[in-house]
């Protein structure tokens, strides 16, 4: 088991734990980034990080500099996809350096930490004695300091566009609004009527506190060969009801794709691999989109410290 704490042993541990200073560290690591955009999902298991990849990959290839932030601290999953190679062992004195993913992609995971093969996070008391979690893993304050102390630490350089791939809830893009300035974020669901709710109640709050750009509804239905057309995976017009009433456009609909998955698991790039298919081609308008959208707002101000 990996046990998260300070990245900095030199670092003092008065000024290390003071929030002004933390947000000082914050604000210089992300001065050189351009756009911050905010992945985030209601719920699990809405392919959010697939679309992340994907999303960072068609900037990318459009020649623009990329960082990934993989916020999913115990689960995280960016490195994998991008195929990278066994996380590599930073020296963390002098600050986080990204890892190296294709295309140029500048990547933040926790995959990239010390202690070999990924494992479970353990988050560590005050007292840095004991290897039993004071709190429970994943609790929200232990959280937070952990996601602030790799803000603080992470050195991004100059890149026109960050994503943060979030973990999937509510809470956890109230965490990431309050500690960045972002720019937009992307909501990511299924078209059932559990994930419709649930994004409803998303996006109640979200709008409060960043900028919505629009919805990606997922899985939406699957090809059919021996009737020659989509067939939908789940009743149709929930996600819809909810973007009207909270006037937000749903930016792509995507239909059930196993070479998506596929890709994923095999660490390639599928809007790179599969430009010219229908999947491909609705990524690649997404991003299209997406760059339009981003390029025509304000940059975002800094949360207040």
């Amino acid at each position: 088991m990996r046990v998260f704490t300070d990245f900095d042993p030199s670092a003092d541990a008065k000024s290390a734990g003071d929030a002004a200073y933390t947000t000082e560290r914050i604000r210089a690591n992300l001065s050189g980034v351009a756009t911050i955009l905010a992945i985030a999902s209601a719920r699990g298991g809405v392919g959010k990080s697939i679309i992340a990849v994907n999303m960072a990959a068609a900037f990318a290839l459009k020649g623009r500099k990329v960082a990934i932030l993989d916020a999913d601290l115990n689960s995280p999953s960016i490195p994998f996809m991008l195929g990278m190679k066994a996380p590599r062992h930073f020296p963390m004195i002098e600050g986080i350096e990204p890892a190296s993913g294709p295309h140029g992609l500048r990547v933040i995971s926790s995959d990239i930490f010390p202690g070999g093969e990924p494992a479970p996070i353990t988050f560590l008391g005050d007292d840095g004695d004991s290897v039993e979690p004071v709190r429970p893993p994943l609790a929200e304050m232990s959280y937070n300091q952990a996601l602030q102390r790799i803000l603080a630490q992470s050195r991004f350089g100059t890149v026109d566009l960050m994503i943060i791939d979030l973990a999937s809830g509510l809470d956890r893009l109230h965490t990431i609004a309050s500690m960045v300035p972002l720019d937009g974020v992307l909501l990511l669901s299924h078209p059932s009527g559990l994930d419709a709710t649930a994004t409803r109640h998303t996006l109640e709050v979200a709008k409060f506190k960043s900028p919505v750009l629009g919805i990606v509804e997922n899985m939406v239905g699957f090809n059919c060969d021996g009737c020659r057309s989509v067939r939908p995976l789940f009743p149709e017009g929930n996600l819809s009801a909810v973007a009207r009433e909270n006037a937000v456009p749903i930016l792509a609909r995507l239909g059930f794709e196993p070479r998506l998955a596929d890709s994923s698991d095999r660490g390639a790039l599928f809007i790179r691999d599969y430009a010219t298919t229908p999947t491909g081609k609705a990524l690649s308008d997404l991003a299209a989109r997406l760059e339009t959208i981003l390029s025509a707002r304000p940059r975002a101000a800094a949360p207040a410290a």
